[in-house]
Formats: structure tokens, sequence, C-alpha cells
């Protein structure tokens, strides 16, 4: 599909990936309406081709009111990974329930297509390198309820011709997320504290920095192909010691980390993304020294790193 000139609704566009996403159909000329609880929107204040529309995925008659009028649907609104677990039947109402509400009101809408954001935790915990024929494995209501999802896209699709595509991040990092081992770290250093790894270090995950999955996330959208996942990854496989230990590095401090003896529910999360590359034409561009000086640039010295 087309970006310029046509309009998008991005569910959950004020959050951390959704922001990225936004300013990219921005600057392709498209025009974006942003489903967001209220005040998670504000950013968006004074841009004409950016539309704030307050609502809850939970609520069959505002997903409705968000689809009116729309091309295409990014589908990234969601209950995080820690939230979900403490809220399950949250998690459910949310992730499920209202990933099913905004179906439903993209077929009567007429919507031409949409891209569903999974994630990497459908595939639950492995040591094997996961492409998207790796069974879907996930122990997490998190990743029960991106499973879910998922079902209920390839159903619609199935049923009613809703074409689409989903999206299984990986690991993904990047300035102020709010989440994950280098936001956590760097909150960590500059409070002056230590940052605290987890039993050796050595839990190794496929990081990707936000701008290559906000490129994968619009690229979905344009490409000519449907009923298909993807693993939207990097390749580069890194460990928790040495991000925290690169992390350190690149800020200057005299802080060393602390190794606590614990027990480490996840040692090793990888996928492949040749699949993104050879049907959707996508590939990261972005090394993850140059992610990790972008982040430490923007959240812990203040200044804004050239993208």
């Amino acid at each position: 599909m087309q970006l310029e000139g046509n309009r998008f609704l991005v569910t959950g566009g004020g959050g951390f990936i959704g922001r990225y996403v936004v300013r990219r159909l921005r600057r392709a000329g498209a025009t974006v309406r942003v489903m967001e609880l209220p005040g998670r929107g504000d950013m968006y204040a004074g841009d004409p081709g950016i539309e704030v529309f307050g609502g809850s995925l939970t609520s069959p008659d505002e997903c409705r009111g968000a689809c009116e009028g729309i091309d295409g649907v990014f589908h990234m609104g969601v209950l995080a990974l820690n939230p979900s677990g403490a809220n399950p039947r949250l998690c459910i109402d949310v992730n499920v329930n209202g990933t099913f509400n905004i179906l439903e009101a993209a077929r009567d809408a007429g919507v031409k297509r949409l891209v569903f954001s999974s994630a990497s935790s459908v595939y639950g915990d492995t040591l094997e390198v996961m492409d998207e024929a790796h069974p879907l494995n996930s122990k997490h209501i998190y990743g029960a309820s991106k499973i879910a999802g998922e079902a209920f896209v390839r159903a619609f699709g199935g049923m009613f011709g809703l074409p689409w595509v989903a999206l299984r991040y990986m690991n993904v990092y990047g300035p102020n997320a709010g989440f994950g081992l280098v936001d956590s770290v760097l909150k960590r250093i500059a409070s002056g504290q230590s940052p605290q790894i987890n039993g050796d270090g050595s839990q190794s995950f496929d990081f990707v920095y936000v701008d290559d999955v906000a490129g994968a996330t619009v690229r979905a959208m344009e490409a000519d192909i449907s009923d298909e996942a993807f693993n939207v990854g990097s390749g580069e496989e890194k460990t928790v010691k040495d991000v925290t230990l690169a992390l350190l590095e690149l800020t200057g401090t005299g802080l060393a980390p602390q190794f606590r003896d614990v027990q480490v529910p996840m040692v090793r999360r990888v996928g492949s993304s040749e699949k993104a590359a050879r049907l959707l034409g996508w590939q990261a561009t972005v090394p993850l020294a140059e992610g990790l000086r972008r982040v430490v640039e923007e959240q812990f010295h203040g200044r804004a790193a050239v993208e």
C-alpha cells in the first residue's frame, strides 16, 4: 500500500515504538490517526497531519470510531510484558479482546490492510535460533496473548479477506524506552548505582534498534505481501554482560557491575530475520554499538543523537 496520501490508524501511537512509526509515516506524506489513552498523545499537538483519538481498545464503539475513514491499521496498542504478568485478566482484556475489537472495526470500516505488532515472546524459552516455523510455546500470559492476537488476525484474513502481516519483534531498545535491559542499566548509572546483572551475565538476546523496528513495521504496510508472520531483529546476538559493560564505557563512569547470585529464567532468545529480508526487503541497519551510542547521547547526556 502506498503511504503518501493515505490515512493510517496507529493504535498505541504514543508508545515507545509507535512514536517512531508515526514519525516515519508523516515523513512519507501520510496522514495519521493515533489511538491512545487520554494524555498519551499530547506530543502530537500542533501537527495538522496527526489526529489524536482518545479511546480504549477494550471499547468496541471507540475502536469503531478510530477505524472510520482509515485505509490501513497498525495495531501496536498493548499491555506490556510486566503489567500483563501482574494483571493477567487486564492482559486478556487489552491484548486479546482489544485485538478482536480492532479487527472487527477494521473489517466493518473497509480497511484495506492491517499490520499487527506481535513479539518474540510467542516462542517461549529456547536455545535455538528461532525462525518463523519455530513452535509457539510461550508459558507467560503476555506471550499467550500475542499468540491469540496472531490467531485472530489470521482468522479475519481467512474469513473476511482482510490482508494482514504480523511482526514478531525481538529485543527492542532505544532512547527512553521505559523498559528493558538498556533502559534499566542507564537509569541505575544515572542515579550513581552500579548496574545489576543476574547470574553471570551470559544470557544473550537479539538486540534491534527502535528506528529499525519502525522501518520494518512501515515496510510491512507498503509491501505487496499478506498472510505472513515475520521476525524483526538485527541478528546481532550479545550477552547481558556485553551490553552492560558497553554502556558503562560509553557513559564514562567508574562504576562496575554487580553480579547477583539469582536464578535466570531465560538464557537465550535470538531470532532469524532472513524471511523479512527475502520477502519484505527489510534488514536492520543500525549496529548495536551505534545504537547504544545514540541511546547514551539522548537518554544519559540529554543530547539528541543524529539518526
